[in-house]
């Protein structure tokens, strides 16, 4: 038997009655301790959702940010065989 929450008053309270900083964008309002219950997360997905609604995220740099770390770690290990090599060189 599966029991249905009553978010009505969480929806109704979603918001903050606090004035908002100036610098957020115009439209923006913070939410209330109520407004944080309509927050769920996907146990298989992970995904974030709010009041029943998917929140998008993006991973735009990830591929980017791999690339560079392999880069990176490339160059500290042939760095430090040819150290290495010219210690056991004499060099």
């Amino acid at each position: 038997m599966r029991l249905e929450t009553d978010l009505s008053e969480a929806r109704n309270g979603r918001f903050s009655r606090e004035p908002v900083p100036s610098h957020w964008p115009r439209g923006v309002k913070q939410l209330s301790i109520k407004g944080s219950a309509l927050f769920g997360v996907h146990e298989e997905t992970g995904n974030l959702y709010w009041d029943g609604k998917l929140v998008q995220t993006s991973n735009r740099l990830a591929n980017f940010e791999r690339g560079l770390g392999v880069v990176l770690v490339a160059s500290m290990v042939s760095l430090a065989m040819f150290d290495a090599i010219r210690f056991f060189l004499g060099l």
